[in-house]
């Protein structure tokens, strides 16, 4: 019965042996899948944090090309300005000589001929 029973307690230390490693290896492909699933949030955490900095990017050249879109139509805004102006100057010139050919023509009546 010794026989026997060493034969059970060897049979039930192996199984206790095969139990323990079967745990160890379940662990480790536990691990193994962390490892991977680290891996890819950390892929695709890059991935996120680079289409972030190209929407940062548009963002910035956006609001650049809305300032320099606003300094165009101010620009546009003082050209048609100056032209306003210009083109008043040029009605108040052609007034004032107008209004100098009418004296002279005045003068050259009053005055008397040699």
């Amino acid at each position: 019965m010794s026989d026997l029973q060493d034969s059970f307690n060897r049979n039930d230390g192996t199984l206790n042996a095969m139990g323990h490693m079967a745990a160890i290896s379940q662990r480790n492909q536990q691990i193994a899948q962390q490892k991977e699933q680290a891996t890819a949030i950390r892929a695709q955490t890059a991935a996120l944090e680079a289409a972030n900095r190209n929407e940062a990017d548009r963002t910035k050249i956006e609001k650049q090309r809305l300032v320099i879109e606003q300094q165009r139509l101010k620009a546009e805004e003082a050209d048609r300005e100056m032209r306003r102006q210009q083109a008043e100057q040029v009605k108040q010139l052609r007034n004032l000589l107008a209004d100098s050919f009418a004296a002279l023509e005045r003068l050259e009546k009053i005055r008397p001929s040699h």
